[in-house]
């Protein structure tokens, strides 16, 4: 059996990535797991400290990873993968590629399942890196209205910063995603979160054509059988298993102060235009609300990233972008869009 190209479901945190990969799960040839958070955790480091030319750090680094909950939650043999991977590095065979590969082939094994995919938020940042180890791989981002995003992050006790923050993160996402999608061409999918809500069924039939499944019904009531987190450890996670809710957008029109309003509008104001939110303001934009809790870390991270993005670096390390080939529907190879001059 050929191998399907590899799928990664990344977005802004809160924006419905874990229900968008529970219903991927749900399919019957397609295994994705908890978050692995592979190339914040292993990748970075590691390319940091001159790549996989060592043993010591990649075994030391691995080790680590393994203990992370939701990699301990798929049940890995992590000393035989370790011996294994040791071996391949003994003759020179050790890529990032063949490790996350191995470990998420085994856990869709144990799924009995003939496919991969992977779940990490964060890893949206990390989409150059994914493309150049999997350059045939599908990434699936999704978007959603960020004021609604604003809301629940605002509920979860790992959030850090204030709407301001939080309008120009979702803000980055959409430049960033625009570059993503003249680099990538068609293997970066974007997904609405509302459209997903309202119509499951069609947007997951136009998701499986993509990545070459067939479509499975069966699908939008399988994944509230085996939540790909533990509720006990990440309990605001829990609506993401719960029936799909076609209502659960529009929040922040009854929650929402005018000065917030205003900060969205202000920030996000023509990409809210361009994915058909409604660009609504109940007041001038107050200096006073940016600042109040402003988390001044992230601001600048911000900008240093896009800087970085929009001249074709790499976030995280010292080395250009590249348009690698993009995979027609037959697995041919075939330029990318805006390849960098």
């Amino acid at each position: 059996m050929q191998d399907m190209a590899p799928v990664f479901v990344v977005g802004m945190p809160r924006s419905g990535t874990t229900l968008l990969a529970g219903l991927l799960n749900a399919h019957s040839c397609l295994a994705i797991g908890p978050e692995t958070d592979y190339f914040n955790l292993v990748w970075k480091p590691l390319e940091r400290q001159g790549g996989l030319a060592q043993w010591p750090p990649i075994a030391e680094t691995l080790a680590l990873w393994f203990q992370k909950p939701t990699l301990r939650a798929l049940a890995l043999p992590e000393e035989l993968l370790l011996r294994y991977f040791y071996q391949l590095f003994r003759e020179g065979a050790l890529s990032h590629r063949l490790i996350l590969a191995t470990v998420l082939k085994y856990y869709a094994a144990t799924q009995h399942k003939p496919y991969w995919g992977e779940k990490t938020p964060n890893h949206f940042m990390y989409v150059p890196a994914i493309k150049r180890i999997f350059p045939e791989a599908h990434v699936i981002a999704i978007v959603r209205d960020p004021r609604d995003v604003h809301l629940s992050l605002s509920q979860v006790p790992w959030n850090r910063g204030n709407a301001f923050n939080h309008a120009l993160q979702w803000r980055e996402y959409r430049e960033v995603a625009a570059r993503y999608r003249e680099l990538y061409g068609e293997r970066f999918l974007e997904v609405q979160f509302e459209a997903l809500i309202q119509a499951p069924g069609k947007v997951l039939q136009e998701i499986t054509a993509r990545l070459g499944l067939a479509f499975e019904p069966q699908m939008l009531e399988r994944y509230q059988q085996k939540p790909l987190f533990d509720p006990r450890q990440e309990p605001w996670k829990r609506r993401a298993v719960a029936p799909i809710d076609p209502t659960n957008r529009g929040k922040w029109r009854h929650t929402m102060t005018p000065d917030e309003l205003a900060i969205f509008v202000a920030v996000c104001g023509r990409h809210l235009t361009a994915l058909g939110y409604e660009a609504v303001s109940g007041a001038t934009l107050n200096p006073l609300t940016t600042l109040r809790g402003l988390d001044v870390r992230s601001l600048g991270w911000w900008m240093r990233t896009k800087w970085r993005l929009h001249r074709y670096r790499d976030p995280w390390v010292a080395r250009p972008l590249t348009a690698p080939a993009c995979f027609d529907d037959n697995g041919g190879r075939t330029p990318c869009l805006g390849s960098p001059s």
